[in-house]
């Protein structure tokens, strides 16, 4: 699996992370209307703010979901909190949250990886 960086256009430019395309396997969880569901989808890309995942699940803006993956070239599982902010047919943006320091840890090695895959792309 190769990762990649987004071509550098106006979007691109307006973000404030270089966002990664990829294709990895993530599960993504939450609670509604007191049960639990789970799914299984891929995630499309990330960068140090979240992460962008393909999910058929009826997933809404403003979900606080629990979402892991596997990043591109690492063993390490990552499992993180997030908010859905976008929601289009089954694709959506999870905003990364760090709500204990566990999570908090596990985010900033995910950047360190993200910084590091950028360097070994020349970028």
């Amino acid at each position: 699996m190769a990762l990649k960086t987004e071509p550098q256009n106006a979007l691109a430019e307006s973000r404030r992370w270089r966002r990664f395309r990829f294709d990895v396997p993530v599960r993504v969880a939450l609670r509604r209307n007191g049960r639990d569901l789970e799914f299984a989808g891929r995630g499309t890309g990330m960068n140090e703010g979240g992460i962008g995942i393909y999910v058929e699940a009826p997933l809404q803006a403003g979900d606080l979901v629990q979402v892991e993956f596997t990043p591109p070239y690492s063993g390490l599982t990552v499992s993180v909190q997030g908010t859905v902010r976008h929601a289009k047919d089954s694709l959506y943006g999870v905003e990364f949250l760090s709500l204990d320091a566990a999570e908090q840890q596990e985010v900033a090695l995910f950047r360190r990886m993200l910084r590091a895959a950028a360097e070994q792309l020349g970028e």
